[in-house]
């Protein structure tokens, strides 16, 4: 059986942490209080900076700012660059929900996650394992 999608991005989040600290810091100070729950498949978990620790919880939000739901298959997509953000959102194969700003924010951390992710040694196997679970 394939990963759950939050224990993978729970490890590659570790990851970040060990191998790129500014990174990691940077990436928990764009959060901020912010809660982004993420709903991939059947797989409902949602993060938030707590303690200077970026920290993912499985099961829904109760006080999200930002919901998101997409598909592990998307994101593989999006990761291919087989598809832009923009376009997965206009097609429905991404969908967002909260107030402006904290969508913004929600991207700006996304952001911060990406250029820190690509620069860790330890992550890009975890792409393997995502891939792993694609259909």
């Amino acid at each position: 059986m394939a990963e759950q999608v939050s224990a993978l991005f729970r490890r590659s989040v570790d990851h970040l942490a060990d191998d790129m600290p500014a990174s990691y810091r940077l990436l928990v100070a764009e959060l901020g209080p912010l809660i982004v729950e993420l709903d991939v498949g059947d797989d409902i978990f949602s993060v938030h900076a707590g303690d200077e620790r970026l920290q993912v919880t499985d099961g829904p939000a109760q006080a999200a700012g930002v919901r998101i739901r997409t598909s592990r298959m998307t994101i593989l997509d999006l990761i291919d660059a087989k598809v832009g953000l923009d376009e997965a959102v206009e097609a429905g194969a991404v969908s967002v929900h909260g107030c402006l700003d904290d969508v913004q924010r929600a991207h700006d951390t996304l952001l911060a996650y990406i250029h820190g992710s690509v620069r860790a040694a330890s992550v890009p196997a975890l792409l393997s394992e995502l891939r792993a679970g694609a259909p």
